[in-house]
């Protein structure tokens, strides 16, 4: 139909008759295709919604199957500590008790009064022995709790040269003839806070390692520093040293340097100081060479007392 005509409604009678409900029809499809359109936004925020559901439920199942993973492996390494208890308990155990029974036997032939140095001399040994099982069972104590992530951290108010010395005292009786630990505390407050119970514990064995590892009449060095927040220890010894293809491996449980295997322990002593020290938010490192000695450097963040209530 011409332009003008429809301009003009100069429509035709079919044309004008069936207008309506063309338009009519027209309306409807646009209708029902709003209604889809509505339809099909309703239907993708359902089906976005449910995405997300999924995606978190797929997160939430990672989550769990890490945490599973984790106390699988937290399980696994458990049971090869209890396996590793075991051989080395049967092992270095028997060494201190057959000392203590062989000793404890003798003592009682000796009964005359010329006898009196050899009674002594065996007391000492039983001593020795019982100091030995001592500190054995204080490494698989410790490590049971590092493990079982059971060791507080309670930090104290410490006097570092009382503290220090209280230590070197507990050390003497199981030191070789002739060895002595000098103390020194060469710079800082000389009052500090930290968790007494895991400082003792690591000078500790860093200390019986030393006088281990070295001879009798070796002196044993033990330095303190308090600087920039941080407690700095040094313990330094004459021994054995340690062999350069074994340094990496020296605070792995259970580890021992291949010049180390016909000392008596366990290979626990330097990786529970590992463990103390990463609990205090510390570091260790330490310096070696064979025949001449080790250097161990511990450093440790001051702590703060907690606010009485």
């Amino acid at each position: 139909m011409p332009l003008l005509t429809i301009a003009m409604n100069e429509m035709t009678p079919e044309f004008a008759g069936n207008t309506p409900d063309a338009v009519g029809r027209l309306n409807e499809e646009n209708r029902l295709l709003r209604q889809q359109l509505a339809d099909q936004a309703v239907e993708l925020d359902r089906l976005r919604q449910v995405l997300q559901q999924c995606e978190e439920l797929t997160l939430q199942s990672q989550q769990n199957a890490n945490e599973r993973a984790e106390l699988l492996a937290q399980e696994r390494k458990l049971s090869e500590l209890k396996t590793n208890f075991v051989t080395l308990a049967s092992h270095e155990f028997r060494t201190p008790i057959g000392t203590i029974l062989m000793s404890a036997s003798l003592i009682g032939r000796y009964n005359g009064e010329q006898d009196g140095p050899k009674r002594e001399r065996h007391v000492d040994r039983i001593k020795s022995a019982v100091a030995d099982l001592t500190a054995l069972l204080n490494e698989f104590l410790a490590l049971s709790q590092i493990e079982q992530r059971t060791v507080p951290n309670r930090p104290v108010a410490l006097v570092l040269p009382t503290f220090c010395q209280e230590v070197i005292e507990e050390m003497e009786p199981v030191m070789k003839p002739g060895q002595a630990i000098l103390y020194t505390h060469t710079e800082g407050d000389t009052s500090i806070v930290l968790d007494g119970g895991m400082v003792k514990n690591i000078l500790i064995n860093l200390l019986g390692n030393a006088s281990k590892y070295s001879t009798e009449g070796k002196a044993i060095g033990l330095t303190t520093a308090v600087r920039n927040g941080q407690l700095t220890i040094d313990v330094s010894d004459e021994g054995i040293g340690v062999p350069d293809q074994d340094k990496d491996k020296l605070f792995v449980n259970f580890f021992r340097a291949r010049n180390a295997i016909h000392f008596q322990g366990t290979g626990l002593g330097l990786y529970v100081v590992k463990r103390y020290v990463d609990l205090l938010g510390g570091t260790i490192t330490f310096t070696s060479q064979l025949d001449v000695g080790t250097v161990f450097t511990v450093n440790l963040p001051l702590a703060t007392l907690p606010a009485t209530v």
